[in-house]
């Protein structure tokens, strides 16, 4: 009996000190990227692709598109107040750039143990610093950006 009693707190404690598993379960949303639509500068309503679409960060030499796309995610810097990009189309063998430095406050939010942290951003300004670039207009349609479902920026090309 005294056995079946001291089996029955250690396993009464072992139960205790269990902790629930630190899975980050998918599909839980992360820091969302920028989302760059493109649109064309004669019919503003009606989204347009960029031929030969190359798009890279400034102080980064990987290339984040290679395609021909009518939008594109950017991902922008978490422990930064600004990120740049340069985004290049190809156009008859003619290679047109534009440099894209955005502005913007973080906020970090706790998602849990497992997750870690998710940020997200508030635009302050979104520019073209290329004089003569391809771009024509540049327009925030969403300040806040929490998630990558909906366009947070229009570019009239």
């Amino acid at each position: 009996m005294r056995t079946f009693r001291l089996y029955f707190v250690f396993l009464f404690a072992a139960l205790l000190g269990c902790e629930p598993d630190d899975i980050c379960i998918e599909g839980v949303a992360g820091t969302p990227e920028l989302v760059v639509v493109f649109y064309d500068k004669n019919n503003p309503n009606t989204p347009k692709n960029v031929a030969n679409l190359q798009v890279k960060g400034m102080d980064n030499e990987t290339l984040l598109y290679n395609a021909t796309n009518d939008s594109i995610a950017l991902p922008l810097k978490t422990g930064a107040s600004m990120s740049s990009f340069s985004i290049k189309k190809i156009e008859n063998e003619v290679e047109h750039e534009a440099l894209l430095e955005i502005n913007y406050t973080t906020n970090d939010q706790f998602i849990s143990r497992a997750c870690g942290f998710k940020t997200t951003f508030e635009i302050a300004t979104i520019s073209d610093t290329k004089t003569n670039s391809w771009i024509q207009g540049i327009e925030i349609i969403t300040k806040s950006i929490s998630d990558t479902k909906q366009p947070h920026v229009k570019i009239l090309h």
